[in-house]
């Protein structure tokens, strides 16, 4: 959607992420960095996120570099709603997740992907045959047949496809709904399995100088040479630099490790892996990859993707089906009352 944004012509070296950090504030004296998002191609820019320096909201908080000549390709902000074609992904993100209504809109989409959760079950119960421990008990309910009318076709097409895509709407109901209401969801797996929390850092003081993401960068390799960093956040509140990165075996192509490290000294002040962390947060660490399909690769995307679709046609079979209940219902009503009425 946005190759000028996105890609670039590989060069014969990177320049260094130091550099990309000061000509960002240089170019928006306003706004302090406050992420990089790193490649994962040869192709990729190089993404900055800004954070204003004051209450009032800058004209981008997102924006692109080249990593070989540190050449400024474009911005955009992702909390304003604006139609073009910059704007365009994240105007559809924060539309899938909060309908651009920010905290109501995240309390909305949550509550709404637990009502999915609970229907999702309630309709499989009502779909699930008498018979259910013979395969003949399944056919009809796995199969939908398009010969008895519209209203029977209709029907069928909603049961059996919920049924058939149950496993994977039920884990997207669920991840959703941690994704934007996750309060209520940690406690509960951490009464069965303890979270690790992030370290608490210490503020850093302002005009004290601070090492470069690059610094922080070496302070991981030389203790995970394997490590490829995602992402690099900078808090200055905490006084530290959180690296997403990613390890072999990882079931998240863009890593599910973290390491901090200090921005004043650069030496690694806590890590968090998944192989060596708690059940709870290996299980949380597999929302995203389940929610996006990326746990399993393309086919799992394809499979996400196959499950939107079908999630829509569920929508309109069912609206259908209740439509034709509702106005079979409102001409029994009329019927009765009319009979009531001697006419």
């Amino acid at each position: 959607v946005n190759p000028h944004l996105r890609v670039v012509q590989p060069g014969a070296s990177f320049v260094s992420l130091g550099s990309i950090v000061d000509a960002a504030e240089r170019r928006f004296p306003n706004s302090i960095v406050q992420a990089l998002i790193l490649q994962e191609r040869p192709e990729d820019s190089v993404g900055v996120y800004l954070q204003s320096r004051s209450d009032e909201e800058s004209e981008f908080d997102q924006v692109f570099f080249n990593p070989y000549d540190r050449a400024f390709l474009g911005g955009r902000s992702t909390s304003r709603l604006v139609f073009d074609r910059e704007h365009l992904d994240p105007m559809i993100d924060r539309l899938h997740y909060s309908l651009w209504l920010n905290t109501w809109g995240l309390w909305l989409m949550g509550i709404v992907a637990g009502v999915w959760l609970v229907t999702s079950m309630v309709g499989v119960a009502l779909a699930w045959p008498g018979l259910w421990l013979r395969i003949v008990g399944w056919r009809p309910v796995l199969s939908a047949r398009t010969d008895r009318g519209s209203y029977q076709a209709n029907y069928q097409f909603h049961r059996a496809a919920g049924v058939w895509f149950l496993p994977v709407l039920l884990v997207l109901a669920f991840t959703s709904f941690y994704q934007n209401l996750p309060q209520f969801i940690r406690p509960i797996v951490h009464v069965f399995s303890p979270l690790a929390e992030r370290p608490l850092g210490r503020p850093l003081p302002d005009g004290a100088p601070m090492v470069s993401p690059d610094k922080a960068v070496e302070s991981l390799k030389e203790r995970f040479p394997n490590a490829r960093p995602s992402s690099i956040g900078r808090d200055l509140s905490s006084g530290r630099y959180s690296i997403l990165f990613h390890l072999p075996g990882d079931v998240s192509p863009l890593g599910e490790n973290w390491a901090f490290v200090d921005v004043a000294s650069g030496e690694l002040m806590d890590v968090k892996l998944t192989a060596t962390s708690s059940a709870g947060d290996r299980f949380l660490t597999w929302i995203f990859p389940l929610h996006t399909g990326t746990a399993f690769g393309m086919p799992g995307r394809i499979v996400i993707a196959l499950a939107g679709v079908v999630l829509v046609g569920l929508m309109v079979t069912g609206f259908y089906v209740w439509g034709v209940k509702w106005r079979m219902r409102r001409r029994a009503r009329h019927f009765h009352s009319r009979v009531a009425a001697g006419l």
